[in-house]
């Protein structure tokens, strides 16, 4: 069965990522658009998670893994390729009821991280609920290639305009008219 798409106001919660390799970076840059609460474990690290470490973008313990970095944390990305390791996290986080997702291993995730595109407040999220996320990939760079150039000045322009209007069937009749003329 597949998973259902929920959006999580992740801008006041607290986001572990263990593991600081090319896919733990790619995770990092990713969450970092929603929000600057994140802290990295791992004893080595990508010369980006330095950079972003240093310029005070994300939190940073050069080490291994500990119970204890699972405090107070409302989402956990295991970025490592030691099965142990993301099953060990996986079910703590079961256990302490957070967010956890082990990349490349669905058995020890309880939600999927999606292929994103994010254009301003536009998120449009590709999952093929686990199963094969190199089909997701290649729908999110479909997807990204039809995609007007414009977005979102379009999406602040609709925005500004659905603000100054009253709630009710005119507002939404005049928000299509507006899509359609935009886009």
């Amino acid at each position: 069965m597949p998973y259902f798409p929920a959006y999580i106001d992740l801008s006041d919660k607290e986001v572990l990522v263990i593991g600081g390799g090319k896919v733990a970076t790619r995770k990092v840059l990713n969450l970092l658009k929603f929000t600057d609460n994140i802290t990295v474990v791992s004893p080595k690290v990508s010369d980006e998670i330095r950079k972003l470490w240093k310029g005070g973008k994300i939190k940073l313990k050069r080490r291994k893994f500990l119970v204890g970095d699972l405090k107070d944390k409302d989402m956990v990305i295991v970025a490592v390729d030691d099965l142990n390791l993301q099953k060990k996290v996986f079910q703590l986080c079961e256990k302490k009821r957070i967010l956890c997702n082990s990349v490349d291993s669905p058995d020890f995730c309880n939600f999927i991280f999606p292929s994103l595109i994010v254009k301003g407040e536009l998120v449009i999220g590709i999952s093929t609920s686990g199963k094969v996320p190199a089909l997701s990939k290649r729908v999110r760079e479909l997807i990204e290639n039809c995609l007007p150039q414009n977005l979102e000045e379009v999406l602040k322009i609709i925005q500004e305009e659905r603000r100054k209007l009253p709630k009710g069937r005119h507002r939404q009749e005049r928000i299509i008219k507006l899509v359609e003329e935009l886009i």
